[in-house]
């Protein structure tokens, strides 16, 4: 069987969250940064006080919109074939996205990233198998206008794999060239088939910026599906209480939701959360820590709840070395996420709080993903795989099961991960072939990528996306 979802939550505790959170859109509301949707929202009949510039949103509002949300959608790669549904419950990964620095395969030592970077990142993407998706993983600082970071990191993404996109920023004019890059590439048509996806975030507590409400607007009437990503802070911007910490994401991930579902009704949203918790010794951001890790679990509740698909960040460590903290945290954050049930998990080869790259950590955290996966898949028992009549017909002291046809056939199946990096070699062998540990390994895995080919566009999408890059100066 598989195994069950991970679960923190009892019905009542999650019925006590969703009660909560009503009643704090419905008692105090949202700050609405944004004069264009404060506009809307009073057309559309809510509460909203000018002066203070906050929004209302009832019960009803809210449940309204909650149910004009779909439960699933599929998503399509560069190609216009189709890549996976998420909604189904079963995890896919992402990685990136948006760091700011890179460790450098020769050196060792970290760096301000380049836009070579995440071109040879992104390659590596397009050939991992449990890599399904392809965040931005840095913001490239060798670009000349620092202001369009985004679009240079989009634009090598884009270039150079074939997995659908996912990308975020608070800028509404990079937003909308963001998506007129994924027009520019994908041969279907983005109101209707999913290539990639935009995440845009709450500012905690409670209020939502005029920028990210702009991008709101432009995203929802191109069909472009919206991972509505809060990002509260245990202590700091929210409740230093896990449960409350948990309120305070769904509230506004719910007034995120119910001003998406007004705008269109039907629009395809992701029901997103990446709190941080607060090491009140030393003032540290923390995103892999025990308890968020609890909360991941709880989030995914949340959403098969709502019957909206779920959006979490994970594999994630605070550590800024390659060492067995940073291990340990991948590793149960991940594993999380993914028994808890999240559609989608975005972060893989970041590290350092999500400051730091590395495609060492992108191969490592694609094993840990493979890993993961398998032990949530459970196991598969039916009168094939019990195998009694093997077992009888070989009987005691028997011939050997390693030239059995059953053992051919299930040693080509998915009954084991197959190892991307792992030792498991005698010692001798280890040590002969140079006692390497799996960073080194994965340091020489990634310099056999980099002679790979690149999975081009053709180089008239290229010029293309580079006439978009262009225009942001303009």
């Amino acid at each position: 069987m598989k195994l069950p979802w991970l679960k923190v939550l009892s019905e009542q505790e999650i019925l006590d969250i969703h009660n909560a959170s009503l009643e704090i859109l419905q008692q105090c509301g949202v700050k609405v940064l944004n004069g264009r949707m404060l506009a809307f929202l009073k057309e559309k009949g809510l509460a909203v006080d000018d002066e203070a510039r906050t929004v209302v949103f009832t019960r009803a509002c809210v449940e309204d919109a909650l149910g004009r949300t779909p439960a699933r959608f599929e998503v399509f790669d560069r190609n216009g074939e189709f890549a996976f549904v998420l909604g189904d419950r079963n995890p896919k990964i992402a990685a990136g996205h948006n760091a700011v620095f890179w460790v450098d395969s020769q050196t060792g030592k970290r760096r301000e990233s380049t836009v070579a970077d995440v071109e040879l990142f992104t390659r590596i993407c397009d050939r991992l198998e449990c890599i399904d998706m392809v965040g931005v993983p840095v913001m490239p600082q060798d670009v000349p206008n620092p202001k369009a970071t985004l679009l240079y990191g989009v634009r090598a993404v884009i270039e150079n794999t074939t997995k659908p996109v996912y990308f975020s920023t608070d800028n509404t004019k990079i937003n909308n060239l963001c998506i007129e890059m994924l027009k520019a590439a994908f041969p279907g048509d983005l109101s209707h088939q999913v290539y990639g996806i935009s995440q845009l975030s709450s500012t905690s507590p409670l209020y939502w910026e005029e920028g990210v409400l702009d991008a709101i607007m432009d995203t929802v009437p191109t069909g472009v599906p919206i991972a509505i990503l809060p990002e509260p802070i245990a202590g700091i911007s929210a409740p230093y209480t896990l449960a409350g910490l948990l309120t305070m994401c769904n509230a506004e991930c719910l007034s995120g939701l119910a001003m998406i579902q007004m705008l269109q009704p039907g629009t395809k949203v992701m029901y997103g959360n990446s709190w941080t918790t607060c090491d009140m010794r030393t003032g540290a951001a923390l995103v892999g820590s025990t308890e968020t890790t609890l909360c991941r679990i709880a989030a995914a509740q949340l959403a098969h709840f709502y019957r909206i698909p779920s959006h979490t960040t994970a594999p994630n460590s605070d550590n800024h070395a390659h060492d067995e903290q940073n291990a340990w945290e991948k590793a149960l954050s991940q594993f999380c996420s993914v028994a808890a049930g999240h559609d989608l998990i975005v972060n893989c080869g970041m590290f350092a709080t999500g400051m730091t790259c590395s495609n060492e950590q992108l191969l490592l955290d694609e094993e840990i993903s493979a890993i993961c996966r398998r032990i949530a898949a459970g196991m598969r028992v039916n009168e094939e795989t019990i195998a009694k009549d093997l077992i009888v017909r070989t009987g005691p002291q028997g011939p050997t099961y390693l030239t059995a046809d059953h053992t051919l056939k299930w040693l080509y199946g998915d009954e084991y991960v197959a190892p991307r990096l792992s030792v498991r070699e005698q010692y001798g062998s280890w040590v002969a072939k140079g006692a390497k540990d799996v960073y080194q390994l994965a340091r020489e895995k990634a310099d056999e990528y980099a002679k790979a080919e690149p999975n081009k566009l053709s180089p008239s999408q290229m010029a293309k996306l580079a006439e978009i890059l262009a225009s942001f100066g303009k």
